[in-house]
């Protein structure tokens, strides 16, 4: 009996021992800095870093017969991987085949801001890139630029100007980098040959070599070119109805036809009628010849897809009309080859 009260007193101490306590805990639990701390830095809800301009690469299209099926997906692939070895671009999955007319449609269905585009012109063992950066937004060519090529980084820097290109028309700086961060770190060498040179592209390091490859090597007979006339050509900007972009790519591609040819040089005219202002044009150049031409975009009807002309011109230092002649293509950029190539038959030491 006396362990059976002496167990029921201290059942009933057990509360007032523990009151004490129990009264402290609640000031402890509001000095205990646990809950203060989480509002007072609360999960950061900030605006999340966009991922970038998206941009699609199309495959360039081979002007000549000459360059394998493979060559213009094989650029594209370098450009592609060039992007994102250097981050700052959402690249699109490519596209199934697309006609060229259809690039803008395409690209703007798929969401992209920007769509690279060119065409390649093999030139002795190397190959002339032309690359095109379009914006779907408003249809105009926001940079081109034409270069000779002969290896990956020569490429790579042709894809690092289109990216320096895109990320200035989006507003955006040309060191920005993605949200997620990109398995293959971002080229640290300065200038855009030092950051095509440092980008690793794997799997395709032998494209170029395996396309020139399969190109007819100099023979070993003759491993100089023919030497070029004397006389210089020098290409004045081209004219023409269509936007400022493309004027400019037609005068790089004309002048990279003629040079195949001659010794060329890009000079700029004064304004007026290119015969009024040849004297100035030539200086003291007086044995050069004057080159440029006028593109002439021909609507297509039912069935049937545009198509371009290109008039070329040469002129003497002294204002006179030495050559007038044209020729029609798919494209500028053949029209103005085929152009080049009747004048070069009819002059082959432009004279």
């Amino acid at each position: 009996m006396r362990r059976l009260l002496l167990s029921m007193l201290a059942l009933c101490a057990l509360p007032a021992l523990a009151a004490p306590r129990g009264t402290t805990a609640p000031t402890v639990a509001k000095a205990t800095p646990a809950r203060t701390v989480a509002k007072a830095t609360p999960a950061p809800t900030g605006t999340p870093i966009p991922s970038g301009p998206k941009v699609i690469v199309y495959p360039f299209t081979a002007t000549s017969s000459g360059l394998p099926k493979n060559a213009g997906a094989a650029v594209a692939t370098i450009f592609i991987h060039a992007f994102q070895a250097s981050g700052g671009l959402e690249v699109l999955p490519t596209p199934p085949p697309t006609a060229v007319k259809l690039y803008p449609a395409t690209a703007a269905k798929l969401g992209a801001g920007y769509y690279v585009a060119g065409y390649l012109t093999p030139i002795g063992q190397g190959v002339s890139v032309l690359e095109q950066v379009v914006s779907v937004t408003n249809g105009v060519i926001i940079y081109s630029k034409t270069a000779q090529v002969f290896s990956v980084s020569d490429a790579g820097a042709l894809a690092l100007d289109a990216r320096s290109a895109i990320l200035a028309d989006a507003g955006v700086g040309r060191d920005y980098q993605p949200s997620s961060p990109s398995n293959t770190p971002a080229p640290t060498a300065t200038g855009p040959a030092g950051q095509a040179a440092s980008i690793k592209i794997s799997g395709i390091s032998g494209v170029l070599g395996h396309l020139f490859g399969k190109r007819p090597t100099v023979a070993v007979a003759s491993p100089t070119p023919e030497p070029k006339p004397s006389r210089r050509a020098l290409v004045v900007r081209v004219a023409g109805n269509v936007p400022g972009g493309i004027l400019t790519t037609s005068t790089d591609l004309l002048a990279a036809d003629l040079h195949k040819h001659f010794h060329t040089s890009v000079v700029t005219a004064p304004s007026g009628p290119t015969a009024a202002v040849a004297s100035t044009i030539c200086g003291t150049d007086r044995d050069a010849t004057i080159l440029t031409g006028t593109i002439d975009l021909l609507p297509g009807h039912f069935m049937h897809r545009g198509s371009s002309r290109f008039y070329l011109k040469a002129y003497a230092c002294f204002g006179a009309l030495l050559y007038h002649g044209h020729a029609n293509a798919g494209d500028t950029p053949t029209a103005i080859r085929k152009a080049v190539d009747d004048y070069v038959e009819l002059h082959p030491d432009n004279h």
